[in-house]
């Protein structure tokens, strides 16, 4: 991997961190809720998904929360970086959003599932503009 591609990376993480952190200091009403998630093996999640015909569609690295019972709340202070991806079926239109969380683990959570799945236009750019222009917001 070039330097340059790894320093677009290490950025890219960087704003992310600041982001949430600066999120979550930021927000004096927001408050942590717990919702439902289902972890399982590779075995079991990837068989849920091949029944529904779902692909690889995106990868990330995702900046969040995590369980800690050695913390008051049972939320780690830290946020941390888990390997993310999106699954789907253009045809269908379900789709699944999963996380990896390693050893020792070695699961994988699903954090949703869904309907009505479509692809982003390829000029999402231009998309945006036209859509500031229509509001007025130029």
């Amino acid at each position: 991997m070039s330097v340059t591609k790894m320093n677009k990376i290490t950025n890219r993480i960087a704003i992310a961190v600041l982001l949430v952190v600066g999120l979550l200091t930021a927000s004096k009403a927001g408050e942590w809720n717990e919702k439902p998630v289902i972890c399982a093996d590779q075995l079991e999640t990837f068989g849920a998904m091949a029944a529904q015909d779902q692909v690889l569609i995106a990868i990330g690295k995702q900046v969040t929360k995590v369980k800690d019972p050695d913390e008051q709340n049972g939320i780690a202070v830290n946020p941390v970086i888990l390997p993310w991806a999106i699954y789907g079926n253009l045809e269908t239109g379900t789709f699944t959003v999963l996380e990896y969380h390693a050893y020792p683990y070695e699961q994988f959570c699903t954090i949703g599932i869904g309907v009505e799945f479509e692809l982003v236009p390829d000029n999402l750019e231009e998309l945006i503009e036209w859509q500031r222009k229509r509001d007025g917001m130029n």
